[in-house]
């Protein structure tokens, strides 16, 4: 068998909420359908009807393990696979973390879509992601299941996204590629 009929790749989606990862992600799947979506927060969704759950309740682990048994059959099943993985990493450790197992359950190629948004992008579209409001909109809000940020809260997760991905060049990946979402999808390889 070829090198190349056993590529297995696998495409990290790197970025803050709010930085389009999502929304690039589908627009990657409409014009390449062979690409396979794994997304943590579809699964957090199908199983518990949101993707904000109860932090004591042990539902993120639950949906973690269960995103990881789907990465490891389509990784050790199929000689060919394309996946784009939607799933946050917190920080540089998290990111080797993950590559190491993607490894290990059979990845050739793993690659990190970086997504380098500008701050005025990601203060708008923050604001755009269902279920969430700011504190101030408390009152208008009332009864309705929204969680609830501070008018600042997408400026310190930029800041903090970047900060911790200051080094992502040295996560373990093979490659990173820096992605602006307003761009037209790249085709991946």
């Amino acid at each position: 068998m070829s090198k190349t009929a056993t590529r297995k790749c696998v495409y990290l989606l790197v970025g803050q909420r709010g930085s389009g990862k999502s929304s690039y992600a589908k627009r990657l799947l409409a014009n390449q359908p062979e690409l396979l979506l794994i997304s943590r927060d579809e699964i957090l969704v199908h199983k518990f009807g949101s993707t904000d759950t109860n932090p004591y309740g042990g539902a993120q682990w639950y949906v973690l393990e269960i995103m990881h048994r789907f990465l490891r059959f389509v990784l050790r099943t199929r000689p060919m696979a394309k996946i784009i993985l939607d799933c946050w990493t917190e920080d540089s450790k998290d990111r080797a973390s993950l590559v190491q197992k993607l490894r290990e359950y059979g990845a050739t190629r793993v690659t990190a879509l970086y997504f380098v948004t500008s701050r005025e992008v990601v203060n708008s579209w923050f604001w755009l992601k269902p279920g969430i409001a700011k504190m101030e909109e408390m009152g208008k809000h009332d009864g309705e299941n929204l969680v609830y940020f501070s008018a600042d809260a997408p400026s310190r997760d930029y800041d903090t996204f970047h900060r911790l991905a200051r080094h992502i060049n040295s996560d373990g990946f093979d490659q990173v590629i820096r992605i602006d979402p307003r761009t037209e999808p790249i085709m991946l390889g």
